[in-house]
């Protein structure tokens, strides 16, 4: 977990004298992961209110639910696959760990009880696993997902988009589990295990030179753990920042995820905790690579890392959500963002009038009746059909969704620094 501390100096909300202070009794008390407890219940208690009050129906939709459907989410309940719909009632009911399991314990028992997260790969929608080789895709999944939903929606992104992914699959610790710790989540700003995992393979994908964009999806929970991953980069990226003028003490802090009381030999290298000084510093060159599209983003804090010299903000982040999606509403869709600690940069886009909180059935199908044209590369239009855009940068690329651009292997403008192309880059028609 993270101390109030420690959230504070990641997102540069204390003062630089009081950087690693010992809080009081009352900040304690009154401070929950660095934000006030009244600014999380109001939060809450704006996201029910919706009209009609149909909650089931803001994380399931309100129209019929087809399980026939390609990619639906709701065929995981197919009856006519009996065994992957038991599975999944199981992982969804039986409250489980984010624990690797010991070698001693056989999977059979293991398998209910211990559910850690996995990086697991799918290729693209031809079976191809080295299309787009200077670019990572990486998926950051939401609750109650099992191996299956995470197929799932990999495959839909696969379809969609044309590119393999790499799945960082948040594994569901049953109903129960998932909605505890998103709720700690919220409060303390940190996803332990889960963050553990996430960070390695998009850092390395950052300091890879043969990579150009490493595109980042994530859906639900999976914001709040792609946030807490970019606390954590911002670390990195601040040492670098410290090595070209100016000193902040918050880089140099131990920020740790996981289980810090765990000693590094009782634990297995995936599952130790993250701390800076395992990482070398990330520039603004490699920072800049960086692309978070954010469905339903229900995180807190979701701030740029920086600026380069030129102005422009890095890493690039965009978030979508449906107006009655309870969950988007706890994060980017909050009645009262400002008055509930809600911090989310980049452009916002939202689907008026729509339910629904699955990333297939609620999200990407609408993306791909509104903007996928046959085997056109790129979008249909250049409009955020079916969403509007909410929250106006000054941009004018987010006048039309950047990850539209990449629809059936389509190609986004490049993102350069000071005009000047990211070392070993491509060029913007190469593949």
């Amino acid at each position: 977990m993270i101390s109030p501390n420690d959230w504070a100096a990641a997102t540069g909300d204390l003062p630089s004298e009081r950087l690693g202070s010992v809080p009081s009794q009352r900040e304690w008390d009154d401070v929950v992961g660095g934000r006030e407890f009244g600014e999380l219940v109001r939060g809450v208690r704006d996201a029910l209110d919706i009209e009609p009050p149909l909650w089931l129906g803001s994380i399931l939709g309100v129209s019929p639910w087809l399980p026939l459907k390609r990619f639906s989410e709701f065929g995981l309940l197919d009856p006519s696959r009996p065994v992957r719909a038991a599975t999944y009632l199981a992982d969804i009911l039986v409250p489980s760990l984010p624990l690797t399991p010991p070698a001693w314990l056989p999977q059979a028992i293991a398998w209910p009880f211990l559910h850690p997260t996995r990086i697991r790969q799918r290729p693209d929608h031809n079976g191809s696993w080295i299309s787009h080789p200077r670019e990572a895709w990486l998926f950051v999944n939401g609750i109650l997902t099992n191996d299956a939903v995470a197929e799932l929606n990999a495959a839909y992104l696969a379809y969609l988009f044309h590119r393999p992914i790499t799945i960082v699959q948040n594994s569901t610790g049953g109903a129960a589990g998932d909605l505890f710790e998103c709720a700690l989540d919220k409060a303390f700003g940190a996803t332990g295990e889960a963050a553990t995992k996430a960070f390695p393979p998009i850092y390395d994908a950052l300091k890879d030179p043969d990579k150009d964009r490493v595109v980042v999806i994530a859906h639900s929970q999976g914001t709040i753990i792609t946030s807490v991953v970019l606390r954590f980069m911002k670390l990195l990226h601040q040492r670098h920042r410290d090595a070209h003028g100016g000193a902040a003490p918050a880089a140099r802090r131990e920020l740790r995820f996981g289980r810090p009381e765990a000693e590094p030999e009782d634990v297995l290298p995936d599952a130790m905790p993250l701390a800076p000084t395992d990482f070398d510093a990330l520039t603004d060159d490699e920072v800049a690579k960086l692309e978070v599209y954010c469905f339903a983003n229900c995180a807190t804090q979701m701030p740029y890392l920086g600026t380069t010299v030129d102005g422009r903000p890095i890493p690039w982040i965009e978030s979508y959500g449906n107006q009655f999606d309870i969950v988007a509403r706890l994060g980017m869709l909050a009645p009262n963002r400002d008055e509930t600690g809600v911090v989310i940069d980049g452009p916002l886009y939202e689907r008026r009038g729509a339910w629904g909180h699955l990333l297939n059935d609620h999200y990407l199908r609408g993306i791909e009746q509104a903007q996928k044209s046959g085997r056109k590369r790129g979008p249909k239009t250049e409009s955020a059909d079916p969403y509007v855009l909410i929250s106006p940068t000054g941009d004018p690329d987010a006048e039309s969704p950047r990850l539209f651009h990449y629809i059936n292997g389509g190609l986004a403008p490049r993102r350069t620094i000071n005009e000047t192309a990211v070392p070993g880059a491509a060029t913007d028609g190469a593949a």
